[in-house]
């Protein structure tokens, strides 16, 4: 299972496969960014302050604040 943000409107899922791109609340279509693998390590991006769980550290590409996430660890 793996870890998804959307760059638009910040939603966090855990999904099996990438989500579907249809109704981001922010208007038209979802932009999802694979964060990594779910699991148990809790990690928090100091710009978004999205927070996710992981096995490892996420991918920093497309934070919704702009640029790059800043992660850390829990």
């Amino acid at each position: 299972m793996d870890n998804y943000l959307c760059q638009k409107c910040s939603t966090h899922i855990q999904s099996d496969k990438q989500p579907t791109s249809f109704n981001c609340p922010s208007g038209s279509t979802h932009k999802w960014t694979k964060l990594g693998k779910v699991g148990t390590l809790n990690y928090q991006c100091s710009k978004c302050a999205t927070l996710v769980k992981a096995a490892s550290q996420p991918t920093s590409f497309d934070c919704p604040d702009g640029g790059s996430h800043r992660w850390t660890k829990l």
